[in-house]
């Protein structure tokens, strides 16, 4: 199993995502900075003008002034409003070109990972962990570089003019920025713990409904509404606790802001009034203040939110760099090709286990000639999965070789392997889109004249006569519009036109009749004379078109001979056989 890479620190998720988000980005970055530094001057200019409003027009009541300063406010607010503007447009391009850089990232690396990953945890899971991992990237880059750059710029501004104005109230005002800081350092380690609760009981919240819903024959069936809702009730009462838990520690930091804000203003209120009576400031200057004070309210206050939604986001960042850097698994390697290897299989003294389980295969030996069919049965649970698993790749053998030709596996390239291998089951899954587009996925560049002999080999030609549109036809979420037997026969076609050197069947023909079963098993085997076949069945029609059947029991070879070789020498073979046989 891959090792579990070590958890960064907030600082340590910052920079890396600063650098892989923010720094190729770093043309538009530069020219939002320019409409940042726009914002918080004109800002500030906006605070300082009120005390010429006030000292030039109201006090000195010069009325040609007036028109003056008027001009001047109006002109500042325009600026404003454009570099506002500005800045707002480019925050949303780059939040949403850095969400989409990371679900992109995210999912392909999901794709990449071997079957193994997948187990034991809900598809709905992943996708949770792309769409929210991915956001969460786009909102932090934008929240440290743009918003908390932002507010800061402009608190430096508004700052600059409360100096200007009355230094000794400034600093009385700046000392209690460390207990402001202090405050909400508190909460982010409360936000940071109650995110990751959040982000698993949302995870847990999208596969339980999206359980009941892929399930819901069964639901049905069996009466389970009231379970289903019962379970989803359950996360949903849970989530919102905890949502409620990081409400209070995010917007903690209004009633905060709003305290301090009221006793600075008492405070200066109380002072303003001493400094204009016994030291003569003008209401210019007690007004500038004021203003500049009131201004710079509001991005103190989005400063400690922007502090607090960063390490809430940091959170989920940190997750999914933990999801990239936990190393692929060993099946990805390999570099050789397939052109010329004869599709021989070969199994030497292959053991193999699930984790800590008991071995799925033990000692497995053995050869299958290129272009042989061979049939593989035994009871539930024999390991006839985990064969068929081995010979894809899917998992590396725990002990032993597996081999294609005189190619070991690992040695091959993974698409090569891909290329030369067709799996056709019996759960087919088929993408929302046409029919040819389901069967062009097993051979992208198909001429029409393969996609029509696929068509035919499958038996699918009659399905596309009574179907609107014929290979046009759309089939709907994982091939919703067809019948079992008819997304069998487009799953069929899909691995026919790939030409592949091994092909294998794992009970593809389950939904056929007895009738079609066999037209479909003849225009399959005639059309791949060359290739190695592998059926996983339980039907006894289907050893008619084999040479050889492996018989596997418990994770071992039981048997591999002919039909009629173990009919008179193999009791557990003569026994599956005649289970079989006496099916209705």
């Amino acid at each position: 199993m891959p090792a579990k890479p070590v958890e960064a620190t907030p600082l340590q998720t910052t920079k890396r995502l600063l650098k892989d988000d923010l720094l190729p980005r770093w043309k538009l970055y530069a020219l939002n900075v320019v409409f940042m530094v726009g914002v918080s001057v004109f800002t500030g200019l906006l605070a300082w003008s009120t005390k010429r409003i006030v000292n030039d027009v109201f006090v000195s009541e010069n009325v040609s002034e007036a028109w003056i300063v008027a001009a001047l406010v109006i002109g500042i607010s325009v600026a404003k409003s454009f570099f506002q503007y500005g800045n707002a447009v480019i925050q949303t391009v780059m939040n949403r070109q850095i969400a989409a850089q990371n679900q992109r990232k995210l999912f392909e690396n999901i794709l990449y990972r071997d079957v193994d990953f997948f187990a034991g945890l809900h598809p709905a899971k992943h996708m949770q962990r792309v769409m929210m991992f991915g956001k969460s990237c786009g909102s932090v880059v934008v929240s440290i570089g743009n918003k908390l750059v932002t507010d800061i710029l402009t608190l430096l501004a508004l700052v600059v003019v409360m100096v200007r104005q009355d230094a000794t109230m400034s600093l009385i005002c700046l000392i209690l920025f460390p207990l402001i800081f202090f405050m909400v350092g508190r909460l982010i380690k409360s936000v940071r713990k109650h995110s990751k609760h959040e982000t698993e009981l949302l995870q847990a919240l999208a596969s339980t409904g999206v359980e009941s819903i892929e399930g819901i024959r069964t639901v049905k069936s069996y009466s389970l509404e009231e379970k289903s809702a019962a379970r989803f009730g359950r996360v949903v009462e849970d989530l919102e606790k905890r949502v409620v838990r990081i409400a209070k520690a995010t917007n903690a930091t209004v009633p905060l802001m709003e305290l301090l804000g009221g006793i600075v203003i008492g405070l200066f209120v109380m002072y303003a009034s001493w400094q204009t009576i016994t030291n003569g400031k003008t209401p210019g200057e007690f007004t500038a203040f004021i203003t500049a004070f009131l201004l710079a309210y509001q991005p103190a206050e989005r400063v400690s939110k922007t502090l607090v939604d960063i390490q809430k986001g940091l959170v989920h960042v940190g997750m999914m760099h933990d999801m990239i850097d936990t190393p692929q698994a060993a099946t990805r390697t390999g570099t050789l090709g397939l052109e010329n290897v004869t599709p021989s299989i070969a199994f030497e003294d292959v053991s193999f286990y699930y984790a800590d389980d008991a071995p799925a295969l033990h000692d497995v030996d053995l050869q299958i000639k290129a272009g042989e069919r061979i049939a593989i049965v035994g009871r539930s649970g024999a390991g006839k999965t985990t064969f068929i698993d081995l010979c894809q790749r899917f998992y590396d053998p725990t002990d032993g070789t597996v081999r294609l030709g005189d190619l070991d596996l690992k040695d091959v390239s993974p698409d090569a392997l891909r290329d030369g291998i067709a799996l056709i089951s019996q759960d087919v899954f088929l993408f929302d889109g046409s029919i040819r587009d389901n069967i062009l996925d097993g051979h992208a560049t198909a001429t029409e004249q393969q996609v029509q002999d696929a068509v035919r080999r499958a038996a699918l030609d009659n399905v596309l006569d009574k179907l609107q549109g014929g290979l046009e036809a759309r089939v709907g979420p994982n091939g919703s519009n067809l019948s079992g037997g008819q997304k069998q026969r487009v799953g069929i076609a899909r691995a026919l036109v790939k030409q592949a050197k091994v092909y294998i069947f794992d009970e593809a023909t389950s939904a056929l009749d007895g009738e079609n079963d066999r037209a479909v098993m003849e225009a399959v085997v005639q059309g791949a004379k060359d290739s190695t076949m592998l059926f996983v069945t339980h039907r006894p029609s289907t050893l008619e078109w084999v040479d050889r059947v492996l018989v596997l029991d418990h994770g071992r070879v039981a048997g591999f001979d002919t039909h009629e070789a173990l009919m008179a020498e193999n009791a557990l073979y003569r026994s599956l056989f005649n289970l079989e046989m006496d099916q209705p």
